[in-house]
């Protein structure tokens, strides 16, 4: 499933994906823990920024908020373009600053990482 390329806010939270330096099985992100406004329908995105060929294998990552709290957006599993880069769609969910929903990040090869987000007013 390909991520919409559509941006609904005019400030979309960044999160960067690199492979960990440390560790060659194990990626990391800039940005552990997101957070979209509702109010001024912002999305997460996603950008590969590993070394590598992003459309020899897609996808090249995949985001899934796959664990207890669900997801706060209307799609669960957004995928990398062949520019690896993905993009959150429409919030379905209240704001609500005690909540983080975590997310995991799969690539071929990796272990999974498990960062978060949240949704504010």
């Amino acid at each position: 499933m390909s991520s919409p390329a559509i941006q609904f806010g005019k400030d979309p939270k960044r999160v960067n994906i690199d492979d960990d330096p440390t560790d060659p099985k194990k990626l990391v992100v800039d940005n552990h823990e997101f957070w979209v406004s509702k109010k001024n329908k912002e999305v997460a995105e996603w950008f590969c920024k590993r070394n590598h060929n992003h459309g020899a294998n897609p996808p090249c990552f995949t985001v899934k908020f796959d664990k207890a709290m669900g997801s706060p957006f209307e799609s669960v599993s957004f995928s990398s373009d062949n520019n690896g880069h993905a993009s959150s769609d429409k919030i379905n969910v209240e704001p609500d600053d005690s909540k983080i929903y975590e997310y995991r990040v799969q690539a071929p090869g990796k272990d999974d990482l498990d960062p978060g987000g949240g949704v504010r007013q």
